[in-house]
């Protein structure tokens, strides 16, 4: 590949990305745009073809964040979830901090499973149902359950997106990958729970009475669709865990199996849920994952894959380090599934001096998500949420409680992972 296709395709995926940091342009939109200017800027300065161009896509990934989607949506549809986030409710007699608790825990459970998003989507709801029914205030736990989110979704392939994307792009073993973050997304669960009960003492204090009348109203029944629709979603989420478990090589394979045999009860109710599918961020996807084909194809991943296993073989411990907060910090304003993909095929070449540094990139795009939470699709559904509910919640207040404990996140994870690879070594 030729110096000034490499210039072209580089200052392509530059201004991409620029264009998604300044939300004046549509993230899918302008990757999509800049994919077909870099497989352009390849065909005429090289003569790549376009159908060989697409062959190093990775759409496995693509296909399995689609079947994730449709997963999500026909569980989330059955209401469990819902049911469990009201029946704990209910068994803390309205206790607003023994509800906090619980929610939260939930939440973390959930994220294991499912991205962010989704997992905001499906917790937001009965979580403002509960806190209204004992006049509590919402909005801290709002905020605190889109953290939470994004740190248990930290040690599974599954947890979200960017983690599928690296977990493909970077070769990342799975069960090493639980076994070293799942620790880690613990220790910053506890962190968060800490911080933020001492951040909002007043609205989580359960010394104060308060009446349940209105809690007591609420049925977790009525979330349930129907009996089937839930066993069908209960057996299909063992199923998907238990192919994870056996086939972590094929999870794409598995998830399309059990995303149609879950869509296949639905019947008439099939479409709707298709509809319903963030087909938004399957062409993002796409789209950056087509001007990274040529950002490889050009050996500019290459080069920068040289630089990262030089400074690797220098110091592991920087290496580390500049993986978590490069996209935790220094690039969190941009998409972090951009960043992912990015530098995923990069730190594949690394896996061998030290496998803890693709993980540090998984932490770090996670944490990426809420340490500046400008934007950021689950962030976004809380301040909707909190405007929708007539208790707006500013971007400056969001940043001012979430923004220090993102920043405590990334130096303990610092720590946690540099310790680690160090016992790599």
């Amino acid at each position: 590949m030729g110096l000034v296709t490499a210039i072209i395709v580089l200052t392509v995926f530059v201004i991409a990305l620029l264009g998604i940091m300044s939300e004046r342009v549509n993230d899918t939109a302008a990757s999509l745009m800049a994919f077909g200017l870099a497989a352009s800027a390849v065909y005429f300065f090289d003569g790549v073809q376009f159908t060989t161009y697409v062959i190093g896509m990775g759409w496995d990934v693509i296909l399995f964040v689609a079947a994730m989607m449709i997963i999500v949506s026909v569980v989330a549809s059955s209401g469990l979830f819902q049911y469990l986030g009201i029946l704990l409710a209910l068994r803390t007699f309205g206790n607003p901090k023994r509800i906090f608790n619980y929610f939260m825990i939930l939440v973390f459970i959930i994220s294991l499973l499912f991205d962010p998003l989704p997992t905001m989507l499906i917790v937001s709801v009965f979580t403002v149902e509960v806190c209204n029914a004992i006049d509590v205030d919402f909005r801290p736990y709002l905020i605190t359950e889109a953290v939470i989110a994004g740190v248990g979704s930290l040690p599974t392939p599954i947890g979200s997106v960017t983690n599928l994307v690296i977990f493909y792009l970077a070769d990342v073993n799975a069960g090493l990958m639980f076994i070293i973050l799942f620790p880690l997304s613990i220790i910053l669960f506890i962190v968060t729970m800490k911080y933020m009960v001492r951040k909002y003492s007043s609205i989580v204090d359960d010394s104060v009475a308060r009446d349940m009348t209105d809690l007591f109203v609420i049925d977790p029944n009525v979330t349930i669709r129907s009996k089937p629709d839930l066993l069908v979603s209960v057996s299909g989420l063992f199923v998907l865990i238990l192919g994870l478990i056996l086939l972590p090589q094929q999870t794409a394979m598995v998830a399309l199996v059990v995303a149609g045999a879950l869509l296949i009860p639905s019947r008439d109710r099939a479409k709707d849920l298709l509809k319903r599918l963030s087909w938004d961020t399957v062409f993002f996807l796409v789209g950056m994952m087509g001007v990274v084909q040529g950002l490889v194809l050009t050996d500019i991943i290459a080069a920068l894959g040289n630089s990262l296993q030089w400074i690797s073989e220098t110091n592991v411990f920087l290496a580390i380090a500049l993986m978590v907060l490069v996209p935790g910090g220094v690039m969190a304003p941009i998409d972090a599934k951009a960043v992912g993909i990015l530098l995923a095929p990069a730190a594949k070449e690394l896996t061998a001096i030290n496998p803890v540094i693709p993980l540090a990139l998984i932490t770090g795009t996670n944490a990426g998500g809420y340490v500046v939470p400008l934007g950021d699709a689950p962030n976004m559904v809380v301040v909707s949420i909190a405007e929708k509910n007539l208790k707006p919640l500013s971007w400056a207040e969001f940043n001012k409680v979430v923004i220090p404990l993102g920043v405590l996140h990334l130096i303990i994870s610092v720590i946690y992972l540099g310790i680690i690879g160090l016992l790599f070594m």
